[in-house]
């Protein structure tokens, strides 16, 4: 069973699990490493993905190893 907390797409940082559904409908998980134009990317076992808000986003579970960063860059430079 997977278990995630309902937390908002706007509180995700680096290193934070987060979880998304394919197109499948299969709930898979992955890390943030990055957030980009089309919204976070996850480092996967089976490549990079990525999350957007409303689209695929199911949930995260926050980072328990380190801090917790934003990606201020990215957003940044996808929002101007």
């Amino acid at each position: 069973m997977i278990n995630w907390e309902d937390e908002c797409y706007d509180e995700i940082r680096k290193g934070d699990k987060v979880y998304y559904k394919n197109k499948q409908g299969q709930i898979h998980r992955g890390v943030a490493t990055l957030y980009g134009p089309a919204g976070w990317v996850l480092d996967c076992d089976h490549g990079a993905q990525v999350v957007g808000e409303g689209y695929n986003y199911m949930g995260h579970t926050k980072d328990k190893v380190g801090e917790r960063l934003d990606d201020h860059m990215g957003k940044w430079l996808t929002h101007g």
